[in-house]
């Protein structure tokens, strides 16, 4: 049945618009394509990263389903910038801050235009939650497709692998043959990196939020399934269109309480944690980092992957992906929330259980000889007893701070170390450098936060932690900057208040005790100088500090590191510009 042109946007702002009509028949349109509904291809193709060079038969195919289904597509680009690229240096401080810039841009397009809905294509760490950011907030019918995973590497070599290869290469540990071989062999197709990161966890999250088409996440990029998925999303959005369902309608606190238990059972980024209560926000929607803690001590690790696991996350899609990981936790889902299929959970979830959809994948599997509840753990074998993310809290971080606990080492859950302050990442990378950290002390990383350097990820730091055996299950990392998805180890980070804001991380001396305890969800300053001391001793310790305490000058005085350090919001509520 044809929409009615009087529920269009589209049609609403043609008849007010004069010029527009012309202009875009200047670009081939024709009057036929004029009165169809308008949809907005947006996606972040670009050159920046393996994530979007493929992107363009993806738009392709979208345009071709919006086509076939009575509409007409406007292909539009906001291009990212690759965490992997940008890592190590000065580039790093741009990554957060592109996530609310993309956001906006699509906001513009989206808005800026007669669109009447949109279909959005993203895969990366700063686009998946651009995209859903610009979904929630622009609240037109949308759906977003997924942009799928790289193949495995031969040997199973991932690029995060070639950080503590790189540090072999430089103490003369490693030919450097091998770590070519191996710099050729990491990205062996398009598609987001080979492990449970901060980009193949945001496409998890789009699938469990119900924005996207169920399966759909972290295809493996060359199979011609990516494809058939975003001819269908071209076509579902016009249904979308016609039955009037937005964002809004799918985008209840119940569909985020969803999200945080797939995030939980497949050990997702600690990113997540930044980007999901700012999408909930935008959708009108109260989601803290509380809730992820208090989700993620219910729900098990399931998932048996990179980088914490044994396997890459092309193998947990031919396993079943989402639907299979949410099978398994249904009780613990809200099976009726709405999704961009235009049925619930639960009556997807249903026809899935009912359909050869696993058979097609697990043939995969049986070419590798990996049966599917090895990555897929039933609940009754968990490959870790709950979920991946503890929020720990204290007199170091009042606002809240984050840990990958399902990765730190047993040993390291509860520590006590004195404390080597760093007023920058340099100055930590230096010192681990050089061997003057070690076992038991706790690495404190600080003015890293949003407004002071845009929130960095610590990746590179804890990396160099991880890769040295004295150090990897003794020695801990305390900062208000973030870390990669990739990440693993006794890392603490998004430390609220930061240090600019005066939180007491800016407080902490050389040689304080820092004490970790995540079972108690704790991190605190609990001595000076190596000694010990009652809390309201060490409650006028920090007083005095604070007293005589200065905020160092800014860092960016121009451009738009600048702007974020005036207007971010804390870690706890995002980091974001709005």
């Amino acid at each position: 049945m044809p929409i009615d042109p009087r529920k269009l946007r589209s049609q609403r702002l043609r008849a007010v618009n004069y010029q527009g009509d012309a202009l875009r028949l200047g670009m081939n349109w024709t009057q036929e394509d004029l009165a169809k509904p308008q949809v907005l291809v947006d996606s972040a193709y670009g050159m920046g990263h393996p994530g979007t060079f493929h992107f363009r038969p993806l738009i392709e195919e979208v345009s071709n389903g919006v086509f076939e289904a009575g509409g007409k597509p406007g292909v539009f680009t906001v291009s990212d910038i690759c965490d992997g690229v940008a890592q190590a240096h000065e580039g790093m401080s741009y990554s957060l801050v592109s996530r609310d810039i993309m956001a906006a841009m699509i906001e513009i397009h989206a808005l800026g235009h007669p669109h009447d809905g949109m279909v959005l294509i993203s895969g990366n760490d700063k686009s998946v939650p651009a995209h859903l950011l610009a979904i929630a907030r622009c609240n037109l019918p949308a759906i977003h497709v997924p942009g799928g995973t790289q193949l495995n590497a031969p040997d199973s070599v991932t690029s995060d692998r070639l950080w503590p290869m790189g540090m072999a290469l430089e103490r003369g540990e490693l030919p450097r043959e091998d770590f070519e071989q191996a710099e050729q062999m990491a990205c062996p197709t398009c598609g987001a990196c080979q492990f449970m990161g901060s980009a193949s966890t945001g496409q998890v999250i789009s699938e469990a939020l119900g924005l996207a088409l169920p399966g759909s996440a972290i295809v493996p990029a060359p199979l011609s399934q990516l494809l058939r998925y975003a001819r269908a999303a071209g076509k579902q959005i016009l249904t979308l269109i016609e039955r009037e369902i937005t964002p809004r309608h799918i985008l209840t606190r119940e569909a985020f309480e969803n999200a945080i238990v797939i995030h939980a059972a497949v050990g997702g980024s600690t990113n997540m944690l930044l980007h999901l209560p700012l999408i909930a926000r935008e959708a009108g929607v109260e989601i803290t980092i509380d809730d992820f803690d208090r989700i993620h001590r219910q729900v098990p690790v399931l998932a048996n992957v990179k980088t914490t696991g044994r396997y890459p996350v092309e193998y947990f899609w031919y396993a079943g992906g989402v639907p299979a990981i949410m099978l398994e936790l249904r009780d613990l889902l809200h099976l009726d929330c709405l999704t961009v299929t235009g049925k619930t959970l639960g009556e997807n979830l249903e026809e899935i259980e009912h359909s050869r959809f696993f058979a097609e994948r697990i043939g995969y599997l049986n070419n590798v000889k990996v049966t599917r509840r090895e990555i897929l753990r039933p609940r009754s074998d968990p490959f870790g007893s709950d979920g991946g993310v503890a929020v720990l809290r204290g007199n170091l971080a009042p606002g809240g701070a984050v840990i990958k606990a399902f990765s730190v080492p047993k040993e390291m859950h509860r520590h006590v170390g004195p404390a080597r302050v760093f007023d920058t990442e340099e100055a930590a990378l230096d010192a681990l450098r050089e061997r003057k950290v070690t076992s038991g002390d706790v690495v404190v990383i600080r003015y890293e936060g949003p407004r002071a350097n845009g929130m960095p990820e610590m990746y590179f730091a804890s990396t160099i932690l991880a890769a040295d055996p004295a150090l990897n299950t003794s020695t801990a990392l305390v900062t208000d900057g973030r870390f990669s998805g990739a990440m693993k180890g006794p890392c603490i980070g998004h430390v609220t208040p930061e240090a600019l804001d005066g939180g007491p991380i800016a407080l902490v001396e050389e040689n304080d005790l820092i004490e970790i305890d995540v079972p108690e969800r704790r991190v605190a300053i609990v001595g000076v100088q190596g000694q010990r001391l009652s809390e309201n001793q060490m409650e006028g310790v920090l007083s005095e500090r604070r007293a005589r305490w200065v905020p160092p000058p800014p860092r960016h005085t121009s451009g738009i590191l600048s702007l974020y350090a005036r207007v971010a919001r804390g870690s706890s509520e995002g980091a974001s510009m709005i």
